[in-house]
């Protein structure tokens, strides 16, 4: 029902009086027309206010959008409007509202990819800085300083190779990573007996655990699993986590490796019984460049983008990699893959 009247009856009768004057009909016309302007105005009086109420409900929230929009090209991304509103209005301030916290999310993920960026340029230049540093110098004292021993010369021309494969493989590291970022990046995939998969695997390992005094346990499931498997890649992911385990822990270490099927899904646990993994690093342990023993000049040969490429190749696959959190000793990677 409309709050203000749109309507107003007016009543009154005129009794036929055979004595009236023709003044009292001039009265009597008279007092109509005034009964007649005061209906207009208090008429006038009501579409007034009427008008001026509906205008209030459609302007006042057209301003809160306006004022909510400015702030938004201003760059204030948190903007959110609260119209009070139940009718058209609403859905207008729900619209409005989810836009601005899409717009705030995707600046929000533009500005930390452009951190990233900036901070994956940064560790690029320091990570090749040092071994093309050592490269030029051991080559400017080759060339230089005479009455070098043939003992010496090959020493330093050691040193010259060994930055040399360190640069490459950082460099064949961050060819990789890009790549799996292309839009064009895809995995060759093939119908592959995972248990089998990852036997063989483990037993290729064998020799390099015995060979640097690391001891094993390898539990995989007997039955027939199949995945979609790209080999060369899901290879790759299998063997940066084997090397991180043999890189950064000391021999006589545990490496263990297990396979089961849970819930429609292969489940690898690769863990090792070594130094573990520090909780400051946990959250970021698959980023670019974070290295566990969190030195730039690593002896341990590590360019710290094993576990990024290793989290791709899951990714690709259609199932993730994850750092368990079990509070034991050492450090558990789970890898899980869709079966068919």
């Amino acid at each position: 029902m409309s709050p203000f009247p749109t309507s107003l009856r007016l009543d009154f009768s005129l009794v036929h009086n055979k004595e009236a004057t023709a003044g009292d009909f001039r009265r009597a016309g008279a007092a109509t027309t005034v009964v007649v302007l005061i209906y207009l105005l208090i008429l006038a009086l009501f579409a007034f206010i009427y008008s001026w109420f509906t205008a209030a409900s459609i302007t006042v929230p057209l301003q809160k959008l306006c004022d909510g929009t400015r702030l938004l090209r201003e760059g204030d991304y948190s903007a959110r409007v609260d119209l009070r509103l139940k009718n058209e209005f609403a859905e207008l301030q729900t619209t409005f509202n989810d836009m601005a916290a899409r717009i705030e999310q995707e600046i929000s993920l533009c500005k930390k990819a452009e951190e990233d960026r900036r901070r994956l340029i940064l560790d690029i230049s320091h990570d090749l800085k040092n071994p093309m540093s050592c490269i030029q110098g051991y080559a400017e004292l080759i060339m230089k300083k005479s009455g070098l021993t043939e003992q010496e010369r090959k020493e330093h021309l050691a040193v010259i190779l060994n930055n040399g494969k360190r640069a490459n493989r950082l460099l064949t590291e961050l060819f990789e990573l890009s790549q799996m970022d292309s839009p064009e990046f895809s995995l060759k995939l093939a119908r592959t007996e995972i248990c089998e998969y990852i036997r063989q695997f483990c037993g290729e390992l064998v020799p390099q655990l015995e060979r640097e005094g690391f001891a094993y346990d390898f539990h995989i499931c007997e039955n027939s699993v199949f995945v979609m498997l790209d080999p060369d890649r899901f290879g790759r992911l299998m063997q940066n986590l084997a090397d991180n385990a043999l890189r950064y822990n000391p021999p006589g270490t545990l490496v263990a490796a297990s396979l089961t099927v849970q819930n429609q899904q292969a489940v690898i646990d690769f863990s090792d019984d070594g130094i573990g993994i520090p909780d400051q690093l946990k959250d970021n342990i698959f980023k670019p460049f974070v290295r566990v023993d969190g030195s730039r000049n690593s002896t341990t040969g590590g360019s710290g983008l094993g576990l990024s490429i290793a989290k791709r190749i899951a990714q690709a696959h259609g199932g993730n990699l994850t750092l368990l959190r079990n509070g034991k000793k050492g450090s558990t990677f789970r890898i899980t893959v869709p079966t068919i």
